[in-house]
């Protein structure tokens, strides 16, 4: 896959689009139209194409040259750092850690030649993972529909474009949807060896993010609602229980010893609490808040195609709703208990929405089949529907994604930040490069948060220059600041304003670096900024 120019909506991308729809059209044609396979191996191939596609779009959009940033640099770090002691770190552990322990696993069995390139190699792992979530699914789909019928909800999760933009961050999500969705198709299939296996999925999606103790709790009122409590049945769930905390218990005691709290369980015991304190609470306003938060992400998660299939599908799914299916809902409503307290605490993304995708891929296909019935060649539907959605996809993506270009330049500019600075206020764009640029090109290494050379402090709750300054004395000593709206207003004055502080003397300037942005980074005088206050007194 050639390395794409990541500029706006232009012509390689048109021929992109066209090649893999030209692609997936022909080749899906020809199989259906062969009457020398069987139609076992026509599924098998269009599953195959569909993967090759997903994960070939996601390679094209792979950002080379670019350092892994917030959560993907924070796991990355934590991974090296057990490849470099040989051990999990004493020093600190971030609270999902699952992802990072299995990164380390690759790490230390591919020998690369520098930092970079394993940054890189966490991404493919990533883009891997993403991709391999359609397996899953698809047997989830099978369950409750024709083999062809199936083939679409495959389709919404391998080209869904906020999935691909996740694969790319290298972060825990796309791990954790593995294991949650293969955890839940096992357990569906109601066999004693599997359902074991699906409970140790739940525990290792539990070390992975949190969240997972839901999935726990979902697979086991599912267990008792389908068998009933007696002698013969807990016989099969408790050693699925006592499993499950085993793989638990090590990285439970691990976490305490080295953060002080579990992450699991204590996690989940503060977040019940913090939402009955709400509860009891005369003012509601923090409720409503992240209840419009939590319809505002789900109505915003179904562009492009969920919203041509799920609103209806949800319409049919309850209009057909049998003891199967009441099993889906327990499951998207108590897995949604966690993503409900998210929103709680005003998170403003929508990516804790993405575990219930292959859910939402499922009840898809409620209003698919309904489609379907009008018309007669089926077939050709289906593989039409799915060209459609790898469309409107890539369109979206195309619409959405990430700017590139700047977004290497804005690294190069971090790199160019004198070490000297010892702490700037938060920046949306530029300080996330900042931590990438201290860290070793040398692999493996050491690096956290009390390692590193330059402090990002934050800008909450503060209205007014002064306050920040005062407040942050011994953590600030320089402002970076540019014309952004999602700064502050006491930071974007000084930009257009600068000459009208005096305690700030600009020691750099990204215009004289011939950047196409302007940055200003502005080195605060105490003395002067002392002197001020009292002058203001």
């Amino acid at each position: 896959i050639s390395k794409p120019d990541h500029r706006s909506f232009n012509s390689s991308v048109y021929q992109t689009l066209v090649l893999l729809s030209s692609i997936f059209l022909i080749s899906c044609g020809r199989l259906m139209n062969s009457s020398l396979i069987s139609s076992n191996i026509k599924i098998k191939i269009s599953l195959l194409i569909i993967f090759l596609i997903g994960i070939g779009i996601r390679f094209f959009y792979f950002p080379y040259d670019l350092p892994l940033i917030m959560d993907g640099l924070d796991n990355f770090t934590y991974a090296t750092a057990i490849n470099y002691y040989g051990h999990l770190p004493v020093e600190w552990t971030p609270i999902n850690n699952g992802w990072p322990i299995f990164l380390s696993f690759w790490f230390s069995i591919i020998n690369l030649e520098n930092t970079l390139q394993y940054m890189q190699l966490q991404r493919v792992i990533s883009i891997t993972i993403s991709s391999l979530i359609m397996i899953p699914v698809y047997f989830l789909c099978k369950k409750y529909f024709d083999e062809k019928i199936a083939l679409v909800g495959v389709a919404l999760i391998a080209f869904d474009p906020r999935m691909i933009l996740n694969s790319l961050l290298g972060i825990t999500d796309s791990l954790f949807i593995l294991l949650g969705i293969t955890s839940l198709v096992l357990f569906l299939k109601y066999e004693r060896k599997i359902m074991l296996i699906s409970f140790i999925l739940a525990s290792c999606a539990t070390i992975v993010r949190a969240e997972g103790l839901f999935l726990f709790i979902t697979l086991t009122i599912l267990f008792f609602i389908k068998y009933k409590i007696s002698k013969e049945i807990l016989k099969t769930y408790i050693p699925c229980l006592i499993v499950f905390m085993l793989i638990l218990i090590p990285i439970i005691d691990y976490r305490i010893d080295v953060a002080g709290y579990d992450g699991i369980f204590q996690r989940g015991a503060l977040g019940a609490t913090q939402i009955i304190s709400m509860t009891d609470s005369d003012d509601n306003s923090e409720i409503i808040d992240g209840l419009s938060l939590f319809a505002k992400y789900l109505g915003w998660i179904m562009i492009p195609n969920f919203l041509i299939f799920l609103p209806f599908g949800v319409i049919l799914f309850f209009k057909h709703r049998k003891k199967e299916t009441n099993f889906i809902i327990i499951f998207v409503v108590i897995c949604s208990i966690p993503i409900l307290y998210a929103y709680l605490r005003q998170a403003q993304d929508t990516r804790y929405l993405y575990a219930l995708f292959p859910i939402f891929s499922l009840i898809s296909l409620y209003s698919v089949k309904s489609y379907l019935e009008k018309f007669k060649r089926k077939d050709l539907i289906i593989f039409l529907m799915i060209a459609g959605i790898l469309t409107s996809s890539i369109i979206f993506y195309e619409y959405k994604k990430i700017d590139y270009e700047k977004e290497r330049e804005l690294n190069e500019f971090a790199k160019s930040i004198p070490i000297v600075i010892g702490g700037l206020n938060y920046h949306p764009t530029v300080t996330q490069y900042i931590g990438p640029s201290e860290v070793k090109e040398e692999w493996p290494f050491v690096f956290y948060d009390e390692t590193r050379k330059i402090e990002t402090v934050q800008t909450n709750n503060y209205n007014n220059l002064s306050d920040f300054i005062s407040n942050n004395k011994n953590k600030l000593t320089h402002l970076i600041i540019d014309d952004n709206s999602n700064l502050p207003d006491f930071l974007n004055e000084i930009y257009h304003n600068e000459e009208k502080f005096k305690y700030l003397n600009k020691i750099y300037d990204s215009k004289s670096m011939n950047y196409n942005f302007e940055i200003k980074i502005f080195e605060i005088d105490f003395e002067k900024f002392n002197l001020n206050q009292k002058l203001e007194k």
